[in-house]
């Protein structure tokens, strides 16, 4: 029943194609190893902490750390990475710095501004999903969005959509967008998504989709199906953030109701998007 593993090992390959897996999807050129999840997380200390706060949503820029895969895997620890990022903060702070914020969003570790967005996120967000997916067995449930969401969707989800796509569309990123057909592209050739494009994603695909709750179907199948960190209870975070979870209310608007509402138009002024486009956005938008 259960076959030596060197013997496996012998043909890995063979043993591969065997395995009940989508073998259409393709193999990334990262590796899942621990050296590289350090090389990573070396990369992002030499490189990109210094301007982590200024520029992690910033496309070009490549100031994310990107470990979110080896998180995944186990194969690097979220303690690890916070001990060698603290190690960054001014030289005379200490573990005493840290103050309750009481509620704001900022100013909690009282020290560099890129250590402290950065732990934000690989602390804060990171653990709120974790803890949410922990205590509610329904964590990837429509029903589990909060009140006030399931609400202003039920009041809006007769609303026209002027662009309707399917599943496979999404998937081959063959919608009219350019900048959201590259931020598919980007997931489906390398299994990672650029963290604020992510949200765009997300949020038009519920504005295409011909209902709500196949909509979040979509995002799900997707994002399991190509991003190299899917199935974690962070990658259902950002999911159903899209959806109105761990957010507020906003302006009303047609299809999207009360929650936050994003547009490509805003995200090509808002980021530097030239060399992302020249590389993920080949497969122009159909308009």
């Amino acid at each position: 029943k259960y076959p030596r593993a060197d013997d496996l090992l012998d043909d890995i390959p063979a043993f591969i194609s065997k395995l009940d897996i989508n073998h259409d999807i393709g193999i990334t050129d990262m590796k899942g190893t621990r050296q590289y999840a350090l090389g990573k997380l070396g990369d992002f200390i030499a490189h990109g902490l210094s301007r982590y706060d200024e520029e992690r949503n910033d496309p070009d820029a490549d100031a994310a750390s990107g470990l979110s895969p080896w998180l995944h895997f186990g194969l690097i620890s979220e303690y690890e990475i916070v001990k060698v990022v603290l190690d960054h903060q001014p030289e005379n702070w200490d573990l005493g710095d840290i103050t309750p914020n009481k509620g704001k969003n900022s100013g909690f570790f009282n020290g560099d501004p890129n250590v402290e967005s950065f732990l934000d996120e690989v602390i804060t967000w990171r653990e709120v999903g974790f803890h949410f997916a922990h205590h509610r067995p329904d964590y990837d449930q429509f029903e589990s969005l909060p009140d006030w969401v399931l609400k202003t969707l039920g009041k809006h989800q007769d609303d026209e959509r002027e662009w309707v796509y399917e599943l496979e569309e999404f998937a081959q990123s063959k919608t009219h967008d350019e900048i959201w057909n590259a931020a598919q592209t980007q997931l489906r050739e390398t299994g990672i998504m650029q963290n604020y494009l992510r949200m765009l994603w997300g949020k038009k695909i519920i504005e295409w989709s011909k209902d709500y709750r196949t909509a979040l179907d979509y995002m799900i199948e997707l994002n399991n199906r190509y991003a190299l960190d899917g199935r974690d209870p962070n990658s259902y975070s950002g999911i159903f953030w899209c959806f109105g979870r761990f957010d507020r209310a906003w302006q009303e608007r047609p299809i999207y109701g009360k929650l936050r509402y994003m547009t490509s138009d805003s995200t090509r002024k808002k980021l530097k998007l030239d060399r992302y486009l020249e590389k993920y956005g080949s497969q122009k938008s159909l308009l």
